[in-house]
């Protein structure tokens, strides 16, 4: 559980830190890729939300 905070932690720093840097002064390009990186982040974050949704929702192990 530690791990997928952690995981989920380094995730949304680095999003932050995208952001921040959206707002100075890029090139297009620059921009470009900087908002491709935010986006496969959060689809990222989104990714580990749902696998733990799942995992949640299977039956406990009762002894079987």
């Amino acid at each position: 559980m530690d791990a997928r905070f952690a995981l989920i932690q380094a995730h949304d720093d680095s999003i932050r830190r995208y952001q921040r840097l959206l707002n100075t002064q890029l090139t297009d390009l620059e921009r470009e890729y900087i908002e491709s990186r935010i986006s496969e982040k959060r689809l990222t974050l989104q990714s580990i939300h749902e696998a733990r949704g799942k995992l949640n929702a299977l039956p406990a192990n009762r002894g079987v």
